[in-house]
């Protein structure tokens, strides 16, 4: 073995990740120990770039699961599906938070007593649910 080989440590240090997540992507399957030397686990810089590539499709949100499909994919339109699946639901995520940012920001410039029953913002957006639920 190469003296360049990271142990589970430095491969974790060096990611910005506890040594228990190595561990169970292991198990999950997503990474997996290069070799070993006195029976500890030893990772090639290709395997730092792999878990750290990990962290940011977390950080873009998708499951583990996904994460496995992507790595696992086996041509280009299999892992862009992963990821057009994802964007489709940051997408409606946005959205969500975008009317909800809308409701308060309203509520916040009523110049009424209370939001419930005196803002005419909040008030026709009380009506247009109960309008549409009663639809």
């Amino acid at each position: 073995m190469a003296d360049d080989l990271l142990t589970i440590g430095e491969l974790a240090r060096r990611a910005g990740v506890p040594t228990s997540t190595v561990r169970y992507y292991e198990r999950r399957g997503l990474m997996a120990p290069d070799g070993r030397r006195s029976g500890q686990r030893r990772y090639r810089e290709a395997s730092l770039r792999r878990l750290v590539f990990i962290g940011l499709l977390q950080d873009a949100g998708l499951s583990l699961d996904d994460i496995g499909g992507v790595l696992a994919a086996d041509t280009v339109a299999d892992w862009k599906q992963i990821g057009r699946q994802r964007l489709a639901a940051l997408d409606e995520q946005l959205a969500s938070l975008q009317r909800a940012r809308s409701y308060l920001a309203g509520a916040l410039r009523c110049r009424h007593a209370h939001p419930l029953t005196e803002c005419p913002v909040m008030g026709t957006e009380i009506d247009r649910r109960l309008t549409t639920a009663a639809g």
